[in-house]
């Protein structure tokens, strides 16, 4: 499968411009039983919990969402949380449903993700945290340049409070994703190697 094309084909859209039916489909996706397991809130949300979560999103400055959307059908969904707007970094997550992935998916959503992410919030540091149940997402975001850090550093941000246990803690620098983003994008999605 030509990844270039998949690439091509993803697109993110807010939150705040989500229909009823889409707001509906992004809870059954993240209640799938796979990636509730991955996930720091692993119990299934009730459609009251789902509502209220939304509102809180569609009215806050420093948290937003996005549905991740493939050939125009949502698959999943990106978060980016507590953007800070004076030293520009934020933390990020994102989720495919099980029914929808398949073998370079995930690696084309993360480079359009941090892609996206970069430029329209301007970011000097993008952050995350995967679950250590997760090596696989860990491994895919230590090929797109994130390095791992300690909570020490990662909590320095405010984004955690508390340690989550067994959870490695990475950032992703500007100057590390604008000296890589070229190189990577010829080795998973560019056309030309064949």
């Amino acid at each position: 499968m030509n990844l270039e094309t998949v690439l091509n084909n993803i697109e993110f859209k807010s939150l705040k411009r989500c229909t009823s039916l889409e707001i509906k489909l992004i809870r059954q996706i993240r209640n799938e039983e796979k990636i509730r397991k991955k996930m720091k809130t692993q119990h299934k949300i009730l459609i009251s919990e789902h509502s209220l979560w939304c509102n809180k999103v569609k009215s806050s400055k420093t948290n937003f969402f996005y549905t991740i959307n493939y050939h125009d059908q949502l698959i999943g969904g990106l978060g980016f949380n507590n953007f800070n707007k004076k030293i520009l970094c934020g933390e990020w997550s994102f989720y495919i449903s099980n029914k929808k992935n398949f073998i370079g998916l995930g690696a084309s959503i993360e480079y359009k993700a941090i892609e996206f992410l970069f430029k329209i919030f301007k970011l000097n540091e993008l952050y995350c945290y995967v679950l250590g149940n997760n090596l696989e997402i860990s491994r895919l975001h230590k090929k797109f340049g994130f390095k791992e850090i300690s909570f020490t550093n990662y909590s320095r941000k405010k984004f955690l409070n508390k340690q989550i246990i067994n959870a490695v803690y990475l950032v992703l620098k500007k100057s590390k994703w604008k000296s890589t983003k070229k190189q990577i994008y010829r080795k998973y999605f560019s056309d030309n190697e064949k």
